[in-house]
């Protein structure tokens, strides 16, 4: 389970990235965490893994308190950055098993399990090529095994799907279906909207460093004059804003 509670955020030069935000996601859900560019989502998301300190509030992930115990919290959480820092030096073999080595994964289940995912993922064949030479969408399915090795309880994903082919969505979306049905917890931050609307159990709005929508998917639904997350997401961050640009003068 993640719980924030009046969480707010400061970084120098008085910004503030996040306004007294609360709310929760519960064991066998999917939170949707949308919102623009510097709305605070990866903020939010550093704090909840134990990486960046926070001025005021609290954040519990499965009952541990991320600023008194970031070492406990890092050890139950698998975390797919928007952008991962790999070792392009090494291979993807070496580099998960380097992971695995750190989660303290039995040598035979790890070997088993980087299988597995270089099988579902289709990567086998890259698995002893340097990193840095692998195309983007094998760079990221070897970040998102690196993330699920140890089984987490609690996963964060941002913009999980960078680089991606078709096929190997599909898996990806499959496979979070599979880690809810086993209760994980999971908040997932995208700008891909009706990946959100399949995935989410329930969506959180933020806007500018607050909450301004926080609601189950099913409820939003049922929504008189809901039509899709993107309609609505217009109507939220304002249209206006966007429609009062003269597009013919772009190239003038």
């Amino acid at each position: 389970m993640i719980s924030v509670k009046n969480l707010t955020k400061k970084y120098p030069g008085d910004t503030t990235a996040l306004n007294d935000i609360s709310f929760e996601i519960g064991n066998g859900e999917i939170g949707g965490y949308i919102g623009t560019n510097g709305a605070g989502k990866s903020t939010t998301v550093k704090i909840l893994i134990g990486v960046l300190d926070f001025d005021s509030g609290s954040a519990f992930v499965n009952g541990i308190d991320v600023r008194k115990e970031p070492l406990e919290v890092k050890r139950i959480v698998g975390y797919v950055p928007e952008t991962g820092n790999l070792f392009n030096s090494l291979s993807g073999q070496e580099y998960l098993e380097f992971i695995g080595t750190i989660r303290d994964i039995e040598e035979n289940s790890l070997s088993r399990r980087i299988n597995n995912f270089a099988e579902l993922f289709e990567f086998k064949d890259q698995l002893n090529e340097s990193i840095g030479n692998l195309s983007k969408g094998n760079q990221q399915k070897v970040l998102i095994t690196s993330a699920l090795l140890h089984d987490p309880d609690v996963l964060f994903f941002d913009e999980p799907l960078n680089g991606l082919d078709a096929n190997s969505i599909f898996i990806f979306q499959d496979l979070v279906a599979y880690l809810v049905s086993k209760n994980k917890t999971i908040l997932y931050c995208s700008h891909i909207l009706d990946t959100i609307e399949k995935v989410s159990t329930k969506i959180i709005f933020i806007d500018k460093g607050k909450i301004i929508l926080d609601t189950k998917t099913g409820d939003l639904k049922n929504t008189k004059n809901y039509t899709n997350l993107e309609s609505l997401f217009r109507s939220l961050n304002g249209e206006k804003e966007a429609g009062k640009y003269s597009y013919e003068s772009l190239f003038d």
